[in-house]
């Protein structure tokens, strides 16, 4: 049984690399136009590239038992949740195509998306990265990295979501206010 906690605690390592390789592709695709750019919004990308290493950190030295029914249970229902926010984030980059940027970016030639997962949420690839990190936490039965998503992820997604709706506010005007009235933050239907 401890084998396949090993297993399961490694799949749902594993799909963090997907997420992060789309990341890599997107930025050595072709030619891109140069989209404005907030002055400071690299502190918030800082703070939550900090946090997620952080995380990984107590994922590795912070894990629980390999042994036992709870350790199982915890592992199979993290990698589900783990490939799930892994999900969000593929379909979501994917949707947002020349749009996405590792920092905030706005720029009228692209636009703004409002189809797929951003129908239901403004901001869907934050969502899926914490449902991922949260799973993630689950499958390692790591209580510390659990607590790193709460009060580190969680907060520095927020503060990026904000630094980037101010940009986009500044950039598509109305258009953008009246998608902030259709679409939740965060959790569709609640936040």
């Amino acid at each position: 049984m401890s084998t396949l906690v090993i297993v399961l605690r490694i799949v749902s390592l594993l799909v963090l690399a997907g997420p992060m390789l789309l990341a890599a592709a997107g930025r050595c695709g072709g030619p891109r136009t140069r989209a404005r750019q907030s002055g400071n919004n690299r502190a918030p990308l800082v703070a939550n590239v900090t946090a997620v290493g952080l995380h990984l950190f107590s994922l590795l030295g912070f894990s629980g038992s390999t042994a036992g029914f709870t350790a199982l249970l915890l592992a199979s229902s993290g990698s589900l949740l783990a490939i799930a926010g892994a999900g969000v984030v593929f379909r979501s980059r994917i949707e947002l195509g020349a749009a996405w940027s590792l920092a905030p970016k706005a720029d009228q030639g692209t636009g703004f998306v409002t189809t797929g997962p951003y129908r239901l949420v403004r901001h869907p690839i934050y969502l899926g990265f914490v449902l991922l990190a949260t799973g993630q936490a689950l499958a390692f039965g790591s209580w510390p990295a659990l607590m790193i998503v709460v009060f580190g992820l969680v907060p520095t997604f927020a503060w990026r979501a904000r630094a980037e709706e101010q940009l986009l506010i500044r950039t598509f005007g109305q258009r953008y206010a009246v998608y902030q009235t259709r679409a939740k933050v965060l959790i569709p239907y609640l936040l």
